[in-house]
């Protein structure tokens, strides 16, 4: 065999070599890259699985099962902290559920304020429309998140964040309201509701409500009146006054009446 023959085998060889190396690394990336795949799969439909257990409990047993509530809650979360927003794409509309369970039938409103928080922030980022102006992704997120935000802080005896929230989605409701019949009307029904409920439920809490408090209560109240009379017999407002023991103000809303089945 001449030199250069030698040289030109050892050549292929080595190339060969190369070859066999980085179609090994490629099998092994792509094989890594599948089974990072399945296991995010799983791992969101773990977290719609547990949503959907959440929800039924929720539903049929509220408060009575908070702790299981709380305990899918925070597998959640944890997932989440695993895996990352990025990878699992998790939806605002599931984030603000859990933060909407938590807030109505458990005491974790540090774990319902981040959820919540988790879909205002997806929901209210923007995208320029045709024209450039930036537009909301999710208006009716972001006014459903300002909601469960404004709940946590009338638990929280937090009077100020209560009304910066329903403001906020008040204020959607505003501005987003030409795009969306349902935000432009309903939307501002059940916010004014839940508004006047929530101050309701604030000062009920007081050992000592102020008479600058009570007015805001029966102003929001006086609000929501005909919001009162249009939604009538709806869960969602029976539920929320059934968490108020007295109508301390004294507002015009007859409570007893909206607790009735």
């Amino acid at each position: 065999m001449s030199a250069w023959a030698a040289v030109a085998g050892a050549t292929v060889a080595v190339i060969a070599t190369a070859i066999s190396l980085f179609s090994t690394l490629v099998a092994v990336h792509t094989s890594q890259g599948i089974a990072d795949a399945q296991q995010q799969n799983a791992a969101r439909t773990e977290i719609s699985n547990y949503v959907v257990q959440m929800s039924e409990m929720d539903r049929t047993g509220g408060s009575g099962r908070r702790n299981e509530i709380v305990t899918l809650a925070r597998q959640v979360d944890a997932l989440i902290s695993q895996y990352g927003q990025k990878r699992l794409n998790i939806s605002a509309s599931t984030y603000r559920a859990i933060g909407l369970f938590l807030a109505l039938s458990t005491t974790d409103l540090e774990l319902a304020a981040r959820m919540a928080n988790r879909a205002l922030e997806l929901a209210a980022h923007t995208t320029p429309d045709g024209a450039g102006i930036p537009q909301m992704d999710d208006p009716l997120e972001t006014l459903q998140a300002h909601r469960v935000l404004g709940d946590i802080a009338a638990q929280n005896l937090n009077f100020d964040a209560m009304t910066k929230e329903y403001k906020a989605a008040l204020e959607i409701s505003e501005t987003e309201g030409k795009r969306n019949r349902y935000i432009a009307i309903e939307a501002r029904q059940y916010t004014r509701t839940y508004w006047a409920l929530s101050a309701m439920m604030l000062v009920d809490d007081l050992p000592n409500p102020t008479n600058a408090e009570c007015f805001e209560v029966r102003h929001r109240v006086d609000m929501a009146r005909a919001d009162f009379r249009t939604l009538n017999k709806n869960p969602e407002i029976m539920r929320r006054a059934k968490r108020i023991e007295e109508n301390v103000c004294v507002a015009r809303v007859d409570l007893s009446d909206l607790k009735k089945d």
